[in-house]
């Protein structure tokens, strides 16, 4: 009785494991389209903030912007290549613990400095909402990893949830760093100069 309730339990888990690596090749082609065009947004990103390089060293909260951004990118790229490596399920949801805890690491002084600056051109509204809205999605792809671990099917579900986020909230971030850069090279307008043109026109 006890070694059929043992063999029974095994099969169990055999099959789990066996629908779980089914689960994780059904994401290959997935993967195979987020992480080229993470990699192209972050290549774009990067042209686009070098051309004003020092607007945004001069401000904490552009920097820490940037680099949350170019997190969310490289996190989404980074998944992206466990996905094609062959290996066990179990040990990509290790894989995606560690990265989104590296991401967290990261990303932590950069929130902070940003809090902090007198200077900022974006208001706390944007910045609670860019930070946190990544942080958030650090935090979905360690839950993912963890329920891959524990070979949850769902884990991939969250994983890709995340991973939509990431890139959605990115391209948002990506365009408040562009205004907010803008905005901080263009010469200060003077009080009246518009109305100043009507009457001249």
């Amino acid at each position: 009785m006890r070694k059929s309730a043992h063999r029974h339990c095994q099969d169990s888990v055999r099959l789990a494991a066996v629908s779980n690596q089914a689960e994780l090749q059904s994401w290959h082609d997935f993967y195979l389209v987020a992480g080229p065009a993470a990699a192209s947004l972050v290549g774009l990103l990067f042209v686009g903030l070098t051309l004003h390089l020092r607007a945004v060293l001069a401000r904490s909260e552009v920097r820490g912007l940037a680099r949350v951004t170019f997190s969310n990118f490289s996190l989404v790229l980074i998944v992206a290549l466990f996905f094609v490596i062959p290996q066990a399920a179990g040990a990509l949801g290790e894989q995606l613990i560690i990265a989104a805890a590296v991401s967290l690491v990261i990303t932590a002084p950069a929130v902070v400095a940003a809090a902090r600056s007198e200077t900022r051109t974006l208001d706390l509204r944007q910045l609670v909402l860019r930070f946190g809205l990544s942080i958030l999605g650090y935090v979905g792809v360690g839950v993912a990893g963890g329920l891959v671990m524990a070979g949850r099917p769902s884990g991939f579900d969250w994983l890709a949830a995340a991973v939509v986020a990431m890139l959605v909230i990115s391209l948002r971030n990506s365009w408040d760093l562009l205004v907010s850069v803008g905005a901080s090279v263009m010469p200060p307008q003077p009080a009246g100069g518009a109305a100043a043109e009507d009457e001249s026109s």
